[in-house]
């Protein structure tokens, strides 16, 4: 089974570094970064119909990119358990609540008097 894992993960890499290619080559409708690649130097090689071409090998390419993406997840994946499965942990402390007393709310006999700012003549 790790062979198969292995061959899958030098695949994918292959699988990559070809889209990367594919991808390169491709000349683009504006100019842009593909001519300073060379996407011009496929299209005379290989004809006029170059672009049709890398396009599907583009989507071939792709395609088997992601189904071995997720072969090798599902190859990969160690079952249902949680990392933190075998982790234990310490009960938490108990500690005391702010107000300790009898209810949750000082009374107002306990609150302190707001301030009013005195009025100021200007």
């Amino acid at each position: 089974m790790q062979a198969l894992i292995n061959f899958l993960y030098v695949f994918e890499v292959i699988i990559c570094l070809l889209l990367g290619v594919v991808v390169l080559l491709q000349k683009p409708k504006e100019g842009g970064l593909g001519v300073s690649f060379g996407a011009g130097t496929a299209e005379a090689l290989f004809g006029a119909q170059t672009g049709n071409v890398l396009v599907k090998i583009t989507i071939i390419l792709g395609t088997i990119f992601l189904l071995n993406t997720v072969i090798l997840s599902r190859l990969t994946s160690r079952g249902t358990d949680s990392v933190m499965t075998n982790v234990k942990t310490a009960p938490a402390a108990q500690q005391p609540l702010p107000f300790s007393g009898g209810s949750a709310m000082p009374s107002p006999s306990q609150a302190p008097k707001p301030v009013i700012p005195s009025p100021t003549s200007n």
